[in-house]
């Protein structure tokens, strides 16, 4: 993986691309028929919200690009910058793809319907992803507190941000096997 330092893509350009998929998601939109039975869905970690439209989930790939600048901004850890731009980047090239099918008229292959089990699952997995994103932050503001800090209070803010670490890893550790579960479910 590369050093995000070394990435120099402005936030401006990649506002430019989302715009244009945007004006693609809104003529899709206005042609596509989405119900609750019948409709887009995509592994939680990527988009935590189901839409029923495709601008649903534009909005949801702008808030992840405002998060992002965001944490640019605070430079806040390089972790938790590589996780944002990794959600973004997963966000758009999974909406490019789907944009890109919709617009050949392969949209058939693409719908999927939940089950019940399916979707206790997908809401797990909501649960998990907004978890792992809280933690991700509470790292983030500890290792910014400790900066701040004097000597004599490092040593418990060095604790907390490994007893913080440990629970974020069991929390993804959980994460992929509620994603590994949806996935054979899907299989079957």
């Amino acid at each position: 993986m590369a050093k995000l330092s070394s990435i120099n893509v402005p936030i401006s350009k990649l506002r430019q691309q989302l715009d244009e998929l945007k004006t693609r998601c809104r003529q899709l939109d206005q042609k596509i028929q989405q119900t609750e039975n019948r409709c887009f869905v995509f592994e939680v970690h990527i988009f935590p919200k189901r839409s029923l439209t495709l601008c649903g989930y534009i909005e949801q790939l702008e808030n992840t690009l405002l998060s992002l600048h965001n944490v640019l901004d605070k430079k806040l850890p390089e972790a938790l910058i590589a996780f944002e731009c990794e959600l973004f980047v997963s966000q758009f090239q999974l909406l490019l793809q789907l944009v890109q099918n919709l617009e050949k008229g392969q949209a058939e292959l693409l719908y999927k319907s939940y089950s019940s089990v399916k979707e206790d699952i997908y809401q797990q997995l909501q649960k998990q992803y907004h978890y792992e994103e809280r933690l991700l932050n509470m790292i983030a503001e500890q290792e910014e507190l400790i900066i701040n800090s004097p000597a004599w209070q490092k040593v418990p803010i060095k604790e907390k941000i490994e007893a913080l670490k440990i629970r974020y890893q069991k929390c993804n550790t959980y994460t992929q096997k509620l994603e590994f579960k949806l996935e054979e479910i899907s299989d079957e």
